[in-house]
């Protein structure tokens, strides 16, 4: 097998059947010789992944993972090799993404409590019901998408910038 020892990310060796054939230290945090890859596949990931994996033999593609009590977001790279029969995968996880985002969310909430902004003849309670609604729908998405994510922050600046001189 390859000296995968040293690769600092997760990296994956699947047989055909998806089952682990050898891996990284960090990947070996994830699955053992001989699981399969879909045991860690969130239930809603699972349908999308057996899809596209079966159907493109290289890409890339965002799925959750389960961990201990909940899911982490991560993008998959993969390459079938017709040669060895084999998946080579890199798992990279996007939790630095979901931080930012939240950081961001974070600076809004501030802002809005600064006593010297000006605001506009629109309730200030009315505002920040409307921007936490948003952040509560952010926090509840289980499927994290980069580009739902930033429309949803696009639409609270929108929001504020209507609302906040």
């Amino acid at each position: 097998m390859e000296n995968l020892d040293f690769c600092p990310i997760p990296y994956l060796v699947l047989d055909r059947n998806l089952n682990v054939m050898d891996a990284s230290e960090s990947g070996y945090s994830l699955l053992q010789r001989g699981e399969s890859f879909f045991s860690i596949l969130e239930e809603e990931s699972s349908p999308k992944f057996a899809r596209i994996i079966h159907k493109e033999l290289s890409g890339k593609m965002e799925v959750n993972l389960k961990n201990e009590s909940s899911f982490e977001l991560v993008d998959l790279f993969y390459q079938f090799s017709d040669v060895q029969q084999r998946f080579h995968m890199a798992v990279i996880s996007k939790d630095n993404e979901y931080q930012k985002v939240s950081h961001q969310m974070n600076g809004l909430f501030d802002r809005l409590g600064e006593s010297n902004i000006i605001r506009k003849d629109t309730n200030h309670r009315e505002v920040l019901a409307s921007v936490s609604s948003l952040y509560m729908k952010l926090s509840n998405t289980s499927d994290w998408n980069k580009e739902e994510v930033m429309d949803k922050v696009k639409e609270i600046e929108i929001l504020l910038m209507k609302n906040v001189q």
